[in-house]
């Protein structure tokens, strides 16, 4: 009489295999049984997870036994790739941008923090802007540009597929949607109106930005491209940006959720003692030439720009941020950048004061060369009798070093 061969008995085998009561391989999470018959293979969960790390308990079987087992049925996932496309053919999609998701995903984690004044507007930059966008796309592609300038500004490690200089592929990208921007934008300024003016607000905002934060470099093809024209571009457009937002602030601050952008924070209009030495030496100057020259020395021009600088030095000793560069050029009556553009020398000096002031801000992006580039080129053309008014401000920018400038 033949011996009965002993085996092993398991008690964690599945459910339906228990139920048919069947021999269970114990394969997790799906059984060769179940495998087989296309049933659902549920375990007990009071037993044990030997499946997580060890190979179940089974009887030995061949190579052949393994390589004949079923796999899982997945036609499922076809049916379900059928479904919605009766015809069988491939729906029409758009690949992928990678890029431009990736520059989305940049502005929602890092650049609306850039634009956002404080804690109660920052909401409004993350979500209600790129709202907006998704129905003005010359407000999406004006957000994909900041985001890729502000990567481009910030992350100088990232170099070009091409091997490229820092940042390169990135600033290609911001004016590409840049310039997409723009085109789309001038389009619509024509009819301002309550379906487009939250776009429009919004837009002029970014492209504030956008022109400080643009690296400039010197034309070798235009010799009139100077560090001083380019601020002067940057002031004329932020002046252009704010008639914009003049004619859409009705329509965007009737959303109260829009409200906190109309509001401003107050300061006093209390300077240091240095600064307050300094515009001392501006008025006093500025007096000085409306006696020499009465007729053409337009001194009350003068007088409201350097309590424009006063102000905006005030607002940066109370710890305001870098929008108040912006409100000075806000201010700025034409007259007075035609003055800078002809190069009188009280202009240029008021200017090197500001550079000052930017110098302060340097830590933001978008303002960090400017403080430096345009006071170094005013020196150079301020002559001796004007340059002792700029040496606090060409100290307080460049330290002694600016001595050796000649």
């Amino acid at each position: 009489m033949a011996q009965r061969r002993s085996h092993q008995k398991s008690r964690h085998g599945c459910l339906e295999c228990k139920r048919r009561r069947v021999k269970c391989d114990e394969t997790r999470p799906v059984c060769a049984n179940c495998a087989r018959r296309q049933t659902e293979c549920e375990y007990d969960s009071s037993g044990p997870l030997r499946w997580m790390t060890d190979e179940p308990s089974r009887s030995p079987r061949s190579t052949s036994d393994r390589q004949q087992r079923p796999s899982p049925d997945l036609s499922l996932l076809g049916r379900l790739g059928n479904q919605g496309n009766a015809s069988g053919n491939d729906a029409a999609l758009p690949a992928l941008n990678l890029c431009d998701l990736e520059l989305m995903m940049h502005w929602y984690n890092e650049m609306y923090l850039a634009l956002s004044r404080n804690p109660k507007t920052e909401i409004i930059w993350r979500l209600y802007i790129p709202e907006e966008a998704l129905s003005h796309p010359f407000l999406m592609h004006g957000m994909l540009a900041a985001s890729a300038l502000h990567i481009a500004r910030t992350r100088p490690a990232r170099m070009g597929s091409d091997g490229s200089p820092p940042g390169r592929d990135y600033l290609q990208v911001a004016v590409a949607h840049q310039n997409q921007a723009l085109a789309l934008f001038r389009d619509q300024l024509g009819s301002i109106d309550i379906h487009n003016g939250k776009a429009m607000f919004a837009f002029a905002g970014i492209t504030v930005l956008y022109a400080f934060g643009f690296p400039h470099q010197p034309d070798p093809n235009n010799p009139g491209s100077t560090a001083v024209e380019d601020l002067l571009q940057a002031f004329v457009l932020v002046r252009g940006m704010q008639q914009i937002l003049n004619q859409t602030m009705a329509t965007v601050f009737e959303d109260p959720k829009w409200a906190p952008m109309r509001d401003l924070e107050d300061y006093d209009v209390i300077l240091s003692g240095n600064a307050q030495a300094a515009v001392d030496r501006l008025h006093k100057a500025n007096g000085n030439c409306a006696r020499q020259d009465p007729i053409l020395h337009d001194s009350l021009l003068y007088q409201e720009t350097i309590d424009n600088l006063a102000d905006l030095m005030a607002g940066v000793k109370a710890g305001m941020g870098f929008s108040l560069a912006c409100r000075f050029a806000i201010k700025l009556q034409a007259a007075f950048v035609d003055r800078v553009r002809e190069r009188r020398p009280l202009a240029m000096v008021i200017m090197v004061h500001y550079c000052a002031v930017m110098h302060q801000l340097r830590d933001v992006w978008f303002g960090d060369e400017w403080g430096t580039r345009v006071a170094q080129e005013i020196w150079y053309i301020l002559d001796d009798q004007w340059r002792p008014l700029v040496h606090s401000s060409m100290e307080q920018i460049f330290g002694e070093r600016y001595l050796n400038f000649g």
